[in-house]
């Protein structure tokens, strides 16, 4: 899977976490199972043209997805704090929880610096084109305001 997706799939673990108050464990084994089920569909599917191989290695969680939930989950007190401390009249609890998951992930990725801060913030807002906007391109805006705020901070240091 790209990166991209492998984005929208740590996304939904926080999202699962949060909403259904699960464990780590829980989220992720669900989500492996989410992953194996459209595999098992792909391989099933005669309208996909691509070998076994192909679909297996399209249709897998990769070290990253891992990584960044165990590593927003690590970091989760800090990530909150520099979130929280770039609202403008709103507190983190307001946020709906999809945007929350994606900010998390964005501002995770952007202190550890896994892609340039432009690619992050890109991402964050595709995300949340996807996940959260309901046309009026209000969440997309928002998110990327308050992104490039905290990145700005970020940089300063």
């Amino acid at each position: 899977m790209n990166r991209h997706a492998m984005r929208g799939l740590v996304v939904q673990t926080l999202y699962h976490m949060e909403v259904g108050k699960s464990e780590k464990e829980t989220a992720v084994f669900n989500m492996e199972e989410f992953v194996n089920h459209l595999k098992e569909k792909a391989l099933n599917t005669s309208e996909i043209d691509a070998s076994e191989a192909a679909i297996e290695e399209a249709f897998t969680l990769d070290p990253y997805y891992f990584a960044t939930v165990d590593g927003i989950i690590a970091n989760l007190e800090g990530i909150d704090e520099l979130i929280t401390s770039h609202l403008e009249g709103w507190t983190i609890n307001r946020l709906n929880k999809v945007d929350k998951a994606i900010l998390r992930l964005a501002v995770y990725e952007m202190i550890t610096e896994v892609a340039d801060v432009k690619v992050i913030i890109n991402e964050a807002v595709e995300l949340t084109k996807n996940f959260a906007d309901t046309g009026d391109k209000k969440a997309p805006n928002f998110n990327n305001k308050l992104l490039d705020k905290i990145s700005r901070k970020l940089q300063e240091k």
